[in-house]
């Protein structure tokens, strides 16, 4: 049942107040999937945003758990890992330990609700995200350009 007048930024904007949580706007373009909470007005709007946060880590987490450990991925990964750098397989791996170490936290969270620790939570990784989104887009960067110098294109293949 929709309520037209839960307005989900302001709610949010109650809880920042209280305890220092980040801007309502710059959240929302990091986790865009924020803002289909407000279609939902929650009784415990803290964990859905925790929980929309969450969709984009655990996006994160498969597309790395791709690159770590291909097992029969999308044929354009091979031509990423053929071309990989080891400091980008470095960087690969440390995000990868920082986005499963919220991903433990995240089941721990939705095992026993507490608010304040919610809160903490979506400061923390928040903060974190703010240093590893810049990685994030160097690693694309980097995949985008060695897969254009990429030749696997001119070699043979079964549709050759």
């Amino acid at each position: 049942m929709e309520n037209k007048n839960f307005n989900l930024e302001k709610t949010y904007n109650e809880f920042r107040q209280k305890h220092n949580l980040p801007e309502f706007k710059k959240l929302i373009q990091d986790f865009d999937g924020i803002e289909k909470i407000q279609d939902k007005e929650p009784i415990f709007l803290i964990r859905e945003i925790r929980r929309a946060i969450n969709e984009k880590i655990t996006a994160y987490i498969q597309f790395l758990e791709t690159l770590i450990n291909p097992n029969a991925p999308p044929i354009f990964i091979f031509s990423i890992l053929k071309n990989i750098s080891t400091d980008d397989k470095n960087t690969i791996k440390e995000i990868y330990k920082t986005l499963s170490k919220s991903q433990i936290e995240i089941m721990k969270l939705d095992t026993i609700y507490n608010e304040t620790v919610e809160i903490k939570f979506i400061n923390n990784i928040f903060n974190e995200w703010q240093d590893i989104k810049p990685k994030i887009y160097k690693l694309i960067e980097n995949f985008e350009a060695n897969f254009e110098t990429d030749d696997t294109s001119k070699k043979s293949s079964y549709f050759s």
